[in-house]
């Protein structure tokens, strides 16, 4: 190649250059922001409030992003219980939730507020009719988280899912289950004694005594049944 052919060659190449400089400069700068948001794992929870927080990244670099600071603000929302977030160099944020899980509706408090297992309020509840509904524990939540560990020994011992669960005192709480019409009051210290509420209802029923309104058995080794009319 002679040296003309090189000189031309190399101005050829640097008006080249010259000319796709701004394009690589403005797809390079695209490519190089944070421009979307993937959330997945949302059953129970508004997702909302998640994207907002990871939203706090649109527009910046990649690199910029922190993952970590994302997920520990999603951390704060008090129905997520874990997330997992990256931030891609294709600038897309993906987080990957896991809730906590609702079992009851707190109803004294306006808006009436999700609870899990443990009692925390997990944010406003919305159509969930088939959770079990507590009251009077809203100043309580040692009392609340107390009654929920003991649903699951209730239910077995009566037969039937709890569906509400009321409380008139420290020590006494006034459940109703899903089928019967009776009210069960005890003392949480003392859950064994819806056992023998329900032997004492079945034979009651069995012997057609009358219409049971409510088994009492917050006195230990004592079951005081109030009828229908009493």
């Amino acid at each position: 190649m002679t040296r003309r052919a090189t000189r031309s060659l190399r101005t050829w190449a640097r008006a080249l250059v010259v000319l796709l400089a701004p394009l690589g400069a403005g797809v390079l700068g695209h490519a190089w922001q944070v421009r979307k948001v993937e959330v997945v794992g949302v059953r129970f929870f508004d997702g909302k409030a998640a994207r907002q927080v990871l939203e706090e990244a649109l527009g910046k670099p990649p690199m910029l992003a922190s993952a970590s600071v994302l997920r520990d603000r999603l951390l704060a929302l008090p129905w997520v219980e874990d997330a997992r977030v990256t931030v891609g160099l294709d600038g897309t944020v993906r987080c990957q939730l896991r809730e906590r899980t609702p079992v009851a509706v707190l109803t004294d408090v306006t808006p009436p507020q999700l609870v899990d297992i443990t009692g925390r309020l997990l944010g406003p509840a919305g159509s969930n009719a088939e959770l079990l509904a507590l009251s009077g524990f809203a100043a309580h939540p040692e009392e609340r988280a107390e009654i929920l560990g003991l649903v699951k020994d209730l239910e077995k011992a009566w037969g039937q899912p709890v569906v509400a669960c009321e409380r008139l005192g420290s020590r006494e709480v006034a459940v109703s289950f899903a089928q019967d019409r009776v009210t069960v009051l005890l003392d949480p210290q003392h859950p064994e004694g819806v056992a023998a509420a329900r032997k004492v209802l079945a034979l009651w029923d069995e012997q057609t005594l009358g219409v049971v309104a409510r088994l009492d058995v917050r006195v230990p080794g004592k079951v005081f049944v109030r009828t229908v009319g009493d």
